[in-house]
């Protein structure tokens, strides 16, 4: 599993889809999180004029709560948009007997 977290723009991403996940209670020198499946790195921010070095890690687990997060709303955005197919779907199919229930009111021909 591919994960990114950046916490400035409350994004995590997991395997290429972006859902808005709370990150403000990460550190105040964290930039953005990167896991490549085993293993990943941490990179921080400029905070005045020093910056830490990219942290190695080897651990998901800290941040496995964004991730979860990210199933949340993952979960909630697939369901907004089965739910607006539906709507749709529904819309069309009324508007078609609607069309078809016009088109049978013109009564016999002359």
């Amino acid at each position: 599993m591919r994960v990114t977290i950046i916490k400035d723009d409350n994004s995590v991403i997991v395997d290429g889809v972006r859902r808005t996940v709370d990150c403000t209670d990460l550190p105040a020198d964290f930039h953005a999180l990167q896991w490549y499946g085993t293993e990943g790195e941490v990179e921080y921010a400029l905070v005045g004029k020093s910056k830490k070095p990219n942290e190695i890690i080897s651990s998901l687990a800290p941040y496995q709560k964004y991730v979860d997060a990210w199933q949340v709303a993952d979960t909630a955005a697939k369901a907004a948009a089965a739910a607006r197919i539906a709507d749709a779907a529904a819309k069309a199919a009324a508007a078609a007997k609607l069309a078809e229930g016009a088109t049978n009111v013109a009564g016999p021909e002359s």
